[in-house]
């Protein structure tokens, strides 16, 4: 069975209210409620938790996706241990069963009420508790995410662990309801794939802007189809719907002007230098914070040649001024000199002579026999609007149907990386759909570059602790200060309770 539709939900939720019934309705009666009572959906799981003595607001938990099959595998347990089944075979049966077990108490042993056991605090309860927490926070607020690359660089940098948040872009419901939590923070992503929720955002309190960073799922991950399975991105978002973008020499101009990042932000390019003689490492370290994988260098007719890999503007003047400088020019890829991977495909564009292209906007309607629209957009129609084009008898059909015109159904985003020749982006994967963004980076709680081992390796970089990105401060001030006097206070305070618990 496939659920990617709400129909097909709808129809799974009866089928689960009435296996519901089939297995409890006489268990329900031995705790002095009604049979009926367990056919009624929501209020059925109302009256269960009243049996186990669970709060009433759990019912709330039980529909929400990711978190309702860790709240639903409690419930079991608790229901069955409400009925004298106590011992840790029990709890391991009614899981493996996927809550069946409950149908043999029902008509087989039918045992007696007893009501739920005196609950105490346990090690167990607690670590289930934070995993319920940690959960919510994680799935509908603010997740986590390491930087792995550098194509933000110096704007992010590798390493940064960001905190984003989910809700400024309205939270997205979680397309896999049933999944292991945060796996998808590790190299398994486990979950169940043909159980699928239609595309669902909950109102924000703003758009996706030009000039913020957005946190996304990669759009053309291969390895999984579900959306929110997907390769989280950090990017900056360069051009909205509805936008005309296009690149000329490496400059971005967006609806005829130059775009103007946000004054925090650190443009990056490649770069060709020819020096008298040749730089030593310490001297580009220290004096430019650039290391060996940051450039490659040789001999070149009695001079040294330097390619830097990402040099900013301000790096780029400092360097072009040094008085053992020959020439300084930045890389750029000619006009007319396609790129194999470029998108769309067709296009005779690269990185740095690029479109023009308009972002689709949602109620945008093109011109699709147009064979230069159709391979703009032809892509995007068919894998995120979900149509079938075809060519059938010189006629341009979609789902089998004669058509002239497309309007789009969604939103769009172009994304860049900051670190222009190191940055696989929209330029590449092509626009993003509203349906994959996440959110955008609120805090960055440390660098760990140095701990994960990511290249290249600049040392414990202990200003990125505790500072605010994407708010146009180029000088970020760092309140780690403030971090480590809540860590102090806090392990000062359970070091003060645990004396004075054991001196009482």
């Amino acid at each position: 069975m496939w659920l990617s539709t709400w129909t097909d939900w709808a129809i799974f939720f009866v089928i689960v209210q009435i296996i519901h019934f089939a297995g409890t309705w006489h268990l329900y009666q031995k705790a002095g409620r009604k049979a009926w009572e367990a056919a009624v959906p929501v209020y059925n799981a109302i009256v269960m938790l009243d049996i186990i003595k669970r709060p009433k607001w759990w019912v709330i938990l039980l529909f929400l996706p990711i978190i309702s099959p860790i709240i639903i595998m409690v419930l079991w347990v608790d229901f069955i241990r409400s009925y004298g089944k106590r011992g840790i075979g029990d709890a391991i049966l009614v899981i493996v069963t996927l809550g069946f077990y409950i149908y043999y108490l029902n008509y087989v042993e039918k045992p007696d009420y007893t009501g739920p056991e005196e609950r105490k605090e346990t090690l167990i309860s607690a670590l289930l508790f934070a995993i319920v927490l940690a959960t919510i926070v994680h799935t509908y607020f603010v997740q986590p995410m390491i930087v792995p690359t550098g194509s933000m660089e110096n704007t992010i940098k590798i390493g940064d662990a960001l905190f984003v948040s989910k809700n400024n872009y309205g939270t997205r419901l979680p397309n896999t309801p049933v999944s292991v939590p945060f796996s998808d923070l590790f190299s398994r992503n486990l979950f169940v794939e043909k159980l699928q929720l239609p595309y669902t955002r909950l109102p924000g309190w703003s758009q996706v802007e030009k000039n913020d960073i957005v946190v996304f799922n990669f759009p053309t991950d291969s390895v999984y189809a579900p959306i929110d399975r997907k390769d989280n991105y950090v990017k900056r978002c360069v051009a909205t719907p509805g936008d005309v973008l296009e690149i000329k020499n490496g400059v971005l101009i967006v609806n005829n002007q130059e775009f103007t990042p946000k004054s925090d932000a650190v443009m990056q390019s490649s770069a060709d230098f020819r020096f008298k003689a040749p730089l030593s490492e310490k001297l580009l370290q220290d004096d430019f914070g650039l290391v060996k994988t940051d450039y490659a260098s040789g001999a070149e007719n009695a001079a040294y040649r330097y390619v830097f890999s990402g040099l900013s503007h301000e790096l780029f003047e400092k360097l072009k001024n040094n008085p053992n400088t020959i020439s300084a020019e930045w890389r750029r890829t000619p006009e007319g000199q396609g790129e194999r991977n470029i998108y769309p495909k067709g296009e005779n564009w690269n990185q740095d002579w690029y479109g023009p292209i308009t972002v689709p906007k949602k109620g945008m309607t093109v011109n699709i026999k147009d064979i230069d629209v159709l391979k703009d957009y032809i892509y995007i129609i068919e894998n995120y609007e979900g149509k079938d084009l075809e060519v059938r008898d010189s006629k341009l059909l979609m789902n089998g149907n004669e058509i002239s015109e497309y309007t789009f159904e969604q939103d769009y985003y172009f994304m860049m990386g900051d670190n222009r020749h190191n940055s696989l982006d929209s330029r590449f994967f092509g626009f993003v759909p509203d349906s994959h963004i996440i959110g955008s980076p609120f805090f960055t709680w440390a660098n760990l570059n140095q701990a994960f081992g990511f290249e290249p390796r600049h040392g414990w970089q202990w200003e990125r602790w505790f500072t605010v990105p994407n708010n146009g401060e180029p000088n970020k001030t760092s309140y780690l200060w403030i971090g480590g006097i809540i860590l102090a206070l806090f392990f000062g305070w359970e070091l003060i309770f645990k004396k004075k618990k054991k001196q009482d």
